[in-house]
């Protein structure tokens, strides 16, 4: 059984006077442990794809399902309560709360699930050391590089052991240096943990580096490429 099930979805948007369908029946199966990009230009669904996986946003049209269930017609609060559980997120952007630490940005999901400071402290604590950033436990996000900013949004993702991360433009904001550093960190915690990747992107230094690559354009997928060599 496949760990994500994308059945026939679509996506409208309603831009003013003008409807958009952002996705035109699209159909995906992702197994888990996977390190694939859904790749294509601006505007071509990939981000609205990735919403739509992350349960950030719905279909308009068609199924999504995760280990098997539909998470259609799912309340707000069972979503919510799935996403946590499930899914971690990486932003281009980063999205670190500016007024709390390194340590603090990393708690948060755990604090939102309801576990005891102690114990969020310490997952949290010992994922800043996996990403090689214990030092900056106290530091806040002006005080770090685009990449520290991103290793520290990586441990964020990680912290609940989510069995799907999903990465939009992960790589956006960095240099070739930093990114491959990043992609690098990100590959060895998929191989390691089985955590399946799943990245929107047009770098092509990720999309050399990932195992699967998912074309989509005009809101469909046009190709699909297996693992680079």
């Amino acid at each position: 059984m496949a760990l994500i099930q994308v059945e026939n979805v679509r996506k409208k948007y309603q831009l003013g006077q003008t409807e958009v369908e952002a996705l035109r029946g699209v159909n995906l199966s992702i197994e888990k442990g996977e390190f694939l990009s859904i790749w294509g230009p601006s505007g071509s669904g990939k981000s609205s794809l990735l919403n739509i996986i992350g349960m950030i946003d719905s279909p308009t049209q068609g199924v999504v399902r995760l280990d098997g269930t539909s998470i259609n017609g799912l309340s707000d609060k069972e979503i919510t309560k799935l996403r946590n559980q499930k899914i971690g997120f990486v932003f281009q952007s980063f999205n670190l709360v500016p007024v709390l630490s390194a340590l603090e940005n990393i708690m948060l999901p755990l604090q939102i699930r309801g576990e005891a400071l102690k114990v969020a402290a310490e997952k949290a604590m010992h994922r800043l050391e996996e990403v090689g950033l214990s030092n900056l436990a106290k530091s806040r996000p002006d005080h770090m590089s685009g990449g520290q900013r991103q290793r520290i949004a990586i441990a964020r993702a990680l912290v609940t052991d989510p069995s799907i991360v999903l990465a939009d433009e992960p790589t956006a904001n960095l240099d070739s240096e930093t990114s491959q550093n990043i992609i690098e960190l990100m590959r060895e915690l998929n191989e390691r943990d089985q955590v399946t990747f799943i990245f929107s992107t047009h770098d092509q230094q990720l999309l050399d580096s990932v195992k699967r690559r998912i074309r989509i354009k005009d809101g469909q997928i046009t190709a699909e490429q297996g693992e680079a060599e």
